[in-house]
């Protein structure tokens, strides 16, 4: 054959193989993204973005390396589509199980079979033959395609591999470093700037090859200046000392009591809003118990949205705003699970620890998150939850029926934290209650009249959760166990949006919060304002004379320097926000350490020693 005429072979033959391969690559795009619905089953009246149907070219360069490695089309066509089908595979089950979809991360798992076929009904032996089968008929391919090329005198010479594979690996390293920018430019993907509420929705929207590429190298948090192995050495002496001193004049345990930390859905005072009603707050109860106990505001980026943001920062004393941009972190389902540290007050308890949430276990990866962090059960709707009874027409469980879960649970001398979640209060706001006495009094001058009916119907809510929680306060009064009830409202309604300018400052942020401690030890406690949820926690052991975590110490040296809040390069104390260059030396170190360890437990190398988050003394 002349040299011509293979010039022409080998050029059809590579042209032929682009044309099958974008063909086949686009097959395999479309696939993944069935992947992320339910049984593959993709509503056609379902809206996608632009980047929905982008990806060919990715799947493209893996299909270029296996070329190179393998040198025939036969098995690299073959081994691509083995390797993409395990990820549409292995994908769809995690959203059916978990509502998830496969992160890079999670690739790694990978390297852990038994974990992988965890999630299949299939035994190790089976699946070994089934792989050795699989290599087995890759091989024969492979050979029988060797033989015919010799044969046919038509080989792709090693020189030629390397290049393919240089052509493939060049453009896949400028994708895994600069994941953005290929995202951006090549897949047409728009970031969102909003709550990850629920990322396999996300996902489905955006197509599942962008969506896996923009969790390759996301940017949460910046590195600390002083973040080093030396410099979490020396926090982690420090602080321990720390820990002691304040031990010294400490006499109890939280283990030895029962904690439920109750975040109340949407719970706000309408009173901080200059007038906005005429009559009677809606929460009277709640408003005593924090003038007789121990109690303030907390302070909440958010409106209508973030309760997964806000739980997650008081279960693991972490800031939010020390995020790069705190309203689009969602830890939960950004990077928690992944996380090397998941130390939170569950550490502080030997007996069970209990979530409870009236709802959809689907949603911020909880399900996944509270297996991590060490949670024993968690009840929700069909799975644990036996009380659904509803106010009036509302949708959702109310909280005087959510109580009745609560006591059960805490009736058992073996539960040590519950952690609860109420959704009574959850939009929308078109329930109404008609058996209400309270009939608030709207200012239609501060609130629009024609918007007033759903912010009605909020307000009845908001009495009927003050009653239910006045009930459970009760209960806990007449328990002879030692009973610690932490209380908070996450957000305020969605209701609120665009009204900024008419309640400025942090008026719109700024929600009800109090700790009663059964037996007296809550009378005349602690009054604090716009602080963070981080601090309940060091409230709480601070009021109840508990020992404290290394950690723990640390917060509680913040709290005595009157730091309320932490964020990326401020702090806010009584005196309004500070920047970091504005702060004195002492209370920059704190400020600067705890940054380094939040950096060092998320997204750092792990240093701290497990003994700096958990409490083992005897």
């Amino acid at each position: 054959m002349s040299k011509w005429k293979k010039e022409i072979i080998l050029g059809s033959y590579f042209l032929l193989i682009c044309v099958v391969m974008g063909l086949n690559s686009t097959v395999i795009v479309e696939w993944l993204n069935k992947s992320l619905f339910i049984d593959f089953s993709m509503d056609t009246n379902f809206r996608v973005n632009d980047s929905f149907y982008n990806g060919v070219s990715f799947v493209f360069l893996i299909f270029l390396i296996m070329y190179a490695i393998f040198g025939t089309f036969i098995v690299s066509i073959l081994m691509t589509n083995l390797l993409f089908g395990a990820l549409v595979f292995a994908n769809q089950i995690k959203v059916k199980e978990r509502n998830e979809f496969i992160t890079f991360k999670e690739l790694q798992t990978i390297g852990s079979p038994k974990e992988l076929l965890s999630f299949i009904d299939v035994p190790i032996g089976i699946a070994l033959l089934i792989v050795i089968s699989v290599i087995s008929l890759l091989a024969i391919l492979h050979f029988i395609s060797k033989g015919i090329s010799k044969k046919m005198n038509f080989k792709i010479g090693i020189r030629t591999r390397v290049g393919i594979l240089l052509i493939a690996l060049i453009p896949l390293f400028i994708i895994f470093t600069e994941p953005g920018i290929y995202n951006k430019y090549m897949l047409k993907y728009e970031e969102v700037h909003v709550h990850n509420w629920n990322p396999v929705l996300r996902a489905q929207q955006n197509g599942f090859i962008p969506s896996f590429i923009q969790t390759v190298k996301p940017d949460y948090m910046n590195k600390p200046a002083h973040y080093h192995k030396k410099n979490m050495h020396r926090i982690n002496d420090k602080y321990t000392k720390i820990a002691g001193k304040i031990n010294k004049n400490r006499d109890n345990l939280l283990k030895d009591s029962q904690t439920i930390f109750y975040l109340s859905e949407t719970l706000i005072d309408p009173i901080g809003l200059p007038g906005l009603i005429k009559n009677e707050t809606p929460t009277p109860n709640i408003s005593k118990m924090i003038e007789d106990h121990i109690g303030g505001k907390m302070y909440s980026q958010y409106i209508g949205g973030g309760t997964a943001n806000i739980e997650w920062s008081v279960l693991t004393s972490f800031s939010l705003e020390v995020f790069n941009e705190p309203l689009s972190v969602t830890p939960y389902s950004d990077f928690y699970v992944q996380s090397k540290n998941h130390h939170t007050i569950l550490d502080f308890y030997q007996k069970d620890k209990v979530a409870i949430h009236p709802y959809t276990a689907h949603l911020y990866k909880r399900r996944s998150v509270y297996k991590a962090i060490g949670f024993d059960d968690f009840l929700f709707l069909d799975n644990g939850i036996r009380h659904t009874e509803k106010l009036g027409t509302h949708k959702r469980v109310s909280d005087e029926a959510l109580n009745k879960d609560i006591l059960r649970v805490a009736s058992n001398d073996e539960t040590g934290l519950i952690h609860v979640l109420s959704m009574q209060n959850h939009s929308p706001y078109t329930g109404e209650i008609p058996d209400m006495d309270y009939r608030p009094e709207i200012n239609f001058q501060v609130y629009p009249e024609k918007e007033s009916k759903g912010l009605v119907n909020y307000l009845q809510g908001l009495r009927a959760s003050d009653e239910a929680i006045d009930q459970l306060v009760k209960e806990f009064a007449s328990s002879d166990k030692e009973i610690n009830l932490v209380l908070y409202g996450d957000h305020f309604p969605s209701l609120f949006r665009g009204f900024e300018d008419q309640f400025p400052n942090d008026q719109l942020h700024e929600t009800p919060w109090f700790i009663y401690m059964n037996h007296g030890r809550s009378d005349g406690g602690l009054k604090l304002d716009g602080i963070s949820p981080i601090f309940f926690t060091t409230v709480l052991l601070r009021e109840g004379n508990y020992y404290v975590t290394p950690f723990q110490g640390l917060m509680d040296e913040l709290l005595n320097q009157g730091v309320k809040r932490i964020g990326n390069n401020f702090v806010v104390t009584d005196q309004g926000k500070v920047k970091d260059e504005d702060l004195e030396d002492d209370i920059f170190e704190l400020v600067d350490d705890y940054r380094s360890i939040v950096y060092d437990a998320l997204f750092g190398a792990n240093w701290l020693p497990d003994r700096f988050f958990t409490f083992d003394k005897e």
